[in-house]
């Protein structure tokens, strides 16, 4: 199994980056989800086609600005009345590139202090600023606020895109659904990789009972995979447990030849050498790391084309590049490499892969 995928973490139109702003109505008071904006993303999934994807990994409530209704005690209540509607234009989207979607449903920002961002209205240009002062840390740290989460948010979205539910003719575009990127850095026990952003960790029993209780869910109502994106090479063993019902587990890798110790350089490691028995998709990598990157960080010169020839050839099922979007300093995607492993590659990429030039 080959799942040729790449990051589309969140859309922009050039001028606007929409970090968790694509689905549903946002703290700022506005909507500028999937379905404000068909026609442009539907462009983006057409150009994945043609560069060989066949999925892509896509951020639904990043870090609690948009898409959940919240109550008085600022606990879930339900899903805003926009997230279908995007979550439906985003699937319909997928359905007619033939890119399938894997939803990552939180972000780590969301036990974050809080959101402080002003951002200009796509629509009138004003600036509207946003704050959440103690961030949606408080949802995950109760357990009636965990339970909400799951009851009233993930599980209508499960279902609905279910072999039975109301948009079942959309279930097969949900590849995938992960509870959360990166956890690693919010996690109490894992003080190495502890984000200073995050006061009041979790422990990772909590955490993982979430996953268990998602897994479970997916597995009842979607064929869908369940997954989670590791941050860290050498905390990948956590997630293979049996409890926690993972079908799939991507490790992501950003090596520093400058700090070693911080995190490993997966390239060159066999995925029967990582230690786990589930398959494993390199799920983020620096796309073109030796021409972009923050200028905090010295990577290695691992190519985008070596990536993806070292993970086809050893062991892996997918290895995404960070990003699509290319609205950070990692930068876009570069496409002759991938029309390149697409010439190589037939079978494994989507059919209208435009080839290389030469």
């Amino acid at each position: 199994m080959w799942l040729h995928g790449c990051n589309y973490p969140w859309s922009t139109d050039g001028t606007t980056i929409f970090y968790g702003l694509d689905f549903g109505a946002n703290v700022w008071g506005s909507h500028v989800g999937v379905s404000t904006r068909r026609d442009a993303i539907a462009r983006d999934f057409a150009e994945m086609a043609a560069l060989g994807f066949t999925a892509t990994r896509w951020f639904v409530f990043a870090d609690g600005r948009s898409g959940i209704v919240y109550d008085d005690r600022g606990l879930p209540l339900q899903p805003d009345p926009h997230l279908f509607t995007d979550m439906d234009a985003a699937l319909e989207i997928g359905r007619a590139s033939g890119v399938r979607i894997d939803f990552v449903l939180l972000d780590h920002r969301w036990m974050f202090d809080g959101v402080r961002e002003t951002i200009a209205d796509v629509a009138t240009g004003a600036l509207l600023e946003g704050r959440l002062p103690h961030g949606r840390a408080d949802v995950l740290h109760s357990s009636a606020g965990r339970t909400a989460l799951i009851d009233r948010i993930f599980l209508p979205i499960v279902r609905r895109y279910g072999r039975f539910g109301e948009r079942s003719d959309l279930s097969e575009q949900v590849l995938a659904y992960e509870l959360m990127n990166e956890p690693d850095f919010i996690i109490d026990e894992w003080e190495r990789d502890l984000s200073t952003h995050v006061s009041r960790p979790l422990p990772f029993e909590v955490l993982g009972e979430m996953v268990s209780r998602l897994s479970d869910t997916v597995h009842e109502y979607s064929s869908a995979l369940a997954t989670l994106g590791c941050a860290r090479v050498h905390n990948l063993w956590a997630w293979d447990d049996d409890a926690l019902g993972l079908d799939v587990l991507q490790v992501h890798t950003y090596p520093d030849t400058k700090h070693r110790s911080r995190e490993d350089d997966l390239f060159g490691t066999r995925a029967a050498d990582l230690g786990v028995k589930r398959p494993v998709i390199i799920g983020e990598f620096p796309a073109d790391a030796p021409r972009h990157h923050p200028p905090s960080a010295t990577p290695p010169p691992t190519t985008l084309e070596q990536y993806l020839e070292f993970a086809v050839n050893v062991g892996y099922v997918g290895a995404w590049p960070w990003s699509f979007s290319g609205t950070d300093a990692y930068g876009t995607i570069p496409r002759e490499p991938l029309r390149r492993f697409a010439e190589r590659y037939p079978s494994l990429v989507h059919p209208d892969a435009v080839l290389s030039r030469g």
